[in-house]
């Protein structure tokens, strides 16, 4: 599993490096909480970067009409959007974070 594919998957990560626009709060942390299914061996670190997104910048409040075909039964009627080039901030220190670890644990496995 790759950190930076799965931002990739999201559209945080353009092969431009351009990184625009803003993304659905609830769709990262969802991201984050299957990351952690995945890997338990490092949910603390997806932990804490669900705690960023949380209390990274606001993007703004998108409000969806019922009728809207946006709308899904017993979904949210807002939206809180943040920043993708933030967000692809955070899986990149997220990847750094992990690949420190993994490296970490291989130098103890040797010694």
């Amino acid at each position: 599993m790759n950190i930076m594919d799965v931002a990739s998957s999201l559209g945080l990560v353009d092969p431009t490096g351009t990184v625009v626009g803003t993304i659905d709060q609830q769709k990262v942390l969802g991201t984050l909480v299957e990351l952690a299914e995945k890997d338990p061996a490092h949910t603390d670190l997806y932990a804490e970067t669900a705690g960023h997104v949380r209390s990274a910048r606001s993007a703004g409040m998108e409000t969806h009409d019922a009728k809207s075909f946006q709308a899904r039964p017993g979904a949210e009627a807002t939206t809180q959007l943040r920043y993708r080039s933030e967000m692809a901030d955070l899986f990149m220190d997220l990847a750094i974070d992990v690949g420190l670890r993994l490296q970490d644990q291989k130098l103890m496995a040797t010694a």
